[in-house]
């Protein structure tokens, strides 16, 4: 059956001389997988171009029973890139996210409300002028609201830790060991007003945005099975030393 539906490129794999698996978070179906045959031929329909990591495009697929792999017979960029080709910091910030996503999104239920804030940051990141060194901040942050483990503020208090599996802030320090001291708790609770709108007016050096990076993405492999340590982000913390 052909189905069309917008999608996210999440990751593209080479599969043979010809061909990609390219793995893609789509409005209709959620995270599917597809094989795409790009033939070297400048008048191929599809192009590799098409599905680097975040493209947003129109796809047109022959989608069959429940098999691993469907198959791409069009595709369309829905959204060009300016910005994310041409900067070496927003391409940098492309692919950590691309990689957080695909390691994130396992989930092959459709969810129109996280497609659209998905798009919607794309299209903010290619356009960003101000903030961009906290940019992936501000998506880790917000991606928690739409899978699920978006830390509890409520319970947030001066001097209180900040429990990392539970998501909530405690009086006492938690028995093991997942857990952030008074300090890094509070400065973790001004991070959740953090925006896309206001990011450039918070100022970390270098480190301070490692530490940050680094106690988010805990908090990811704590809340998700099986989430790996993140190759690009060797690159992401050198590009933004």
């Amino acid at each position: 059956m052909l189905v069309k539906t917008k999608a996210l490129v999440l990751r593209c794999l080479p599969y043979s001389d010809s061909a990609n698996i390219v793995h893609l978070y789509t409005e209709e179906f959620g995270r599917m997988s597809y094989l795409v045959h790009l033939p070297k031929n400048r008048k191929a329909v599809l192009k590799r171009a098409f599905f680097q990591p975040l493209s947003v495009l129109e796809i047109e697929a022959d989608h069959k029973g429940s098999r691993q792999l469907q198959n791409i017979k069009e595709a369309h960029c829905l959204y060009p890139f300016t910005g994310i080709c041409s900067d070496v910091g927003k391409s940098t910030i492309a692919l950590f996210l691309a990689e957080v996503l695909y390691r994130s999104l396992r989930d092959t239920e459709k969810n129109p409300v996280l497609f659209d804030f998905l798009c919607q940051s794309v299209q903010l990141l290619d356009l960003c002028d101000k903030g961009l060194a906290n940019f992936h901040l501000v998506f880790l942050i917000k991606l928690t609201r739409y899978i699920g483990f978006y830390p509890n503020m409520e319970s947030q208090r001066s001097d209180w830790y900040f429990d990392l599996q539970g998501g909530v802030f405690v009086a006492s320090r938690p028995a093991h060991n997942a857990w952030l001291s008074p300090e890094e708790a509070a400065f973790f609770a001004r991070l959740m007003d953090i925006n896309f709108e206001n990011m450039s007016t918070y100022q970390f050096d270098h480190h301070k945005r490692t530490d940050i990076l680094h106690q988010m993405l805990d908090y990811y492999k704590i809340h998700l099975v099986d989430f790996p340590a993140i190759k690009s982000l060797d690159v992401l913390e050198e590009v933004f030393e």
